[in-house]
């Protein structure tokens, strides 16, 4: 096997587990707030925080990244995203788990940007990197999508006293990257300019900019997604089981509609992608909650079927938008840490409305709002 194909069925089945680890705790949030004695919209606070502190710090990881000539940030994400988060589900307060959810989020921050930059270098074509990109994305979205069904098995298996020990498997899987993944040599290091030059740069392109708005709002529909429909699911009587394989079945939709993107990318192109993802994510919302009332049936076929709309055009965005960019890493960080921070502190605000008028207003709300943009997707020129 080629270094290219090594480097990239490598660092994307080490996604699957990253990204494994900071969903493990979606449905046991429930949980975590009775146990705490804390409400939805102080839970919304603490998983805003938790995230978005680490996350805000992605793009100055993704430079540093750039200039660098080792694999530190890949080794260290796996490591504090494996060991951090299992021990936010024991955490004896709010500050506790906050600090838990900051740390672990911090090993998504490590390992993004570097490793997405090593696969861009391998991929410098467009469309074998959408490709490249979108298994990446893809793998890491369906380890997501088994976060919730790993935790909730583990619990019910070998009881919620033992869940800590399931950061070992990131811990072995971290040092086993060392010998697996080819080490960097210096034609992998894109960075031509400083922080300062880099932020500039990307603050000055108009397409870039629209990208990382897409961005926010990917992020932002995820994280309410994530975060909500447990609560909501919960309202309905639908047991924390079944939550688990439900949330699991979603995100395992998003993540293969991402691996499959690159080919329908061909055909109708990056503006189509983000319009024919972002355009019925409000009608479909709204038929899953009135259905709700009716069935448990139906509306999950409906939440499937959002699964597969709600990141379908994610790899694709984040392809086009190190192709425009010279600093890979810094828009890396960008794409995949800032805005996820942004999305969470949507969070704050959402959690308040949930608590006021109900969760499922948080999710009419993000879904409107995509909807929006993806009109406004119209009048844009990713050619220019």
């Amino acid at each position: 096997m080629d270094k290219a194909k090594r480097t990239l069925y490598g660092l994307s089945g080490g996604h699957f587990f990253l990204d494994m680890y900071a969903a493990i705790l979606i449905p046991l949030y429930p949980v975590i707030a009775q146990r705490l004695n804390i409400n939805l919209a102080q839970i919304s606070l603490v998983i805003a925080v938790g995230h978005s502190i680490s996350s805000i710090l992605q793009p100055l990881f993704g430079y540093i990244s750039d200039r660098l000539n080792k694999r530190i940030f890949m080794f260290f994400g796996l490591i504090f995203a494996s060991l951090f988060m299992p021990l936010g589900f024991v955490s004896s307060n709010s500050f506790a788990l906050t600090l838990c959810l900051i740390l672990g989020m911090l090993g998504n921050a490590f390992y993004h940007p570097q490793v997405t930059t090593m696969i861009k270098n391998y991929y410098v074509d467009n469309l074998k990197l959408s490709s490249a990109m979108g298994l990446f994305l893809g793998l890491g979205t369906i380890g997501y999508a088994s976060g919730p069904y790993f935790s909730t098995c583990v619990i019910k298996t070998f009881g919620s006293e033992n869940f800590i020990y399931t950061g070992l498997i990131g811990i072995l899987l971290g040092f086993f990257m060392l010998f697996y993944v080819p080490k960097l040599n210096k034609s992998t290091l894109s960075c031509k300019n400083n922080f300062k030059e880099a932020i500039k740069e990307i603050l000055k392109n108009k397409v870039c900019m629209f990208l990382i708005l897409v961005t926010i709002i990917k992020a932002g529909l995820i994280m309410s997604f994530g975060t909500y429909i447990p609560f909501l699911l919960k309202k309905f009587d639908f047991t924390l089981a079944q939550t688990g394989i439900i949330m699991t079945i979603f995100y395992i939709t998003s993540g293969f509609s991402m691996i499959a993107a690159s080919k329908l990318e061909k055909t109708i192109k990056l503006k189509g992608m983000i319009i024919t993802s972002y355009i019925p994510l409000l009608p479909l919302t709204l038929a899953f909650i009135v259905s709700l009332k009716y069935s448990k049936i139906f509306p999950i076929i409906i939440l499937i079927v959002l699964g597969f709309f709600i990141l379908l055009a994610a790899g694709c965005v984040l392809a086009h938008a190190q192709k425009i960019i010279s600093n890979a890493g810094t828009i890396s960080g960008i794409i995949q840490g800032f805005t996820l921070a942004v999305g969470s502190i949507m969070l704050i605000p959402f959690g308040l409305i949930g608590e006021k008028f109900g969760v499922e207003y948080i999710l009419i709300l993000i879904t409107l709002i995509a909807f929006i943009i993806s009109i406004y997707t119209f009048k844009i020129n990713f050619d220019e």
